[in-house]
């Protein structure tokens, strides 16, 4: 049975997670979907060791494609781990409730992609 109350986008895009408590620790990974209440996220393989919990609160950038018009900006969410299930291909799948979200200008100086090579073939 289907409880999604949103519509959901395929969409793969860099995004940046850290825990809410630490804004130091940040891990990289690309979105499989994403809709008004929730993200998908493939998690980097190299960081299963600090995969979250469910029900740990944590802050997810995710970034925007830049546009002339507006210059290089973000999605900015405070999002709540549901659930983690093994891929058989690649690193884990991270489901997360968005409990508050806002777009912002991106303030990370290179993109996911260019400072991590790995996830290169994740993007669309």
């Amino acid at each position: 049975m289907d409880r999604r109350l949103d519509a959901r986008v395929d969409i793969r895009l860099p995004c940046h997670v850290s825990l809410l408590r630490s804004k130091s620790r940040r891990f990289v990974g690309v979105t499989e979907n994403i809709s008004r209440s929730g993200i998908l996220l493939f998690w980097n393989a190299r960081a299963v060791s600090d995969l979250p919990k469910p029900g740990d609160v944590l802050t997810l950038e995710v970034e925007l494609p830049a546009s002339h018009s507006f210059g290089r900006k973000c999605i900015h969410c405070q999002v709540t781990a549901v659930r983690i299930s093994q891929q058989n291909t690649g690193g884990p799948l991270v489901a997360f409730q968005i409990n508050q979200m806002q777009f912002r200008n991106a303030n990370v100086k290179l993109a996911a992609a260019e400072a991590h090579p790995e996830l290169s073939g994740l993007l669309m």
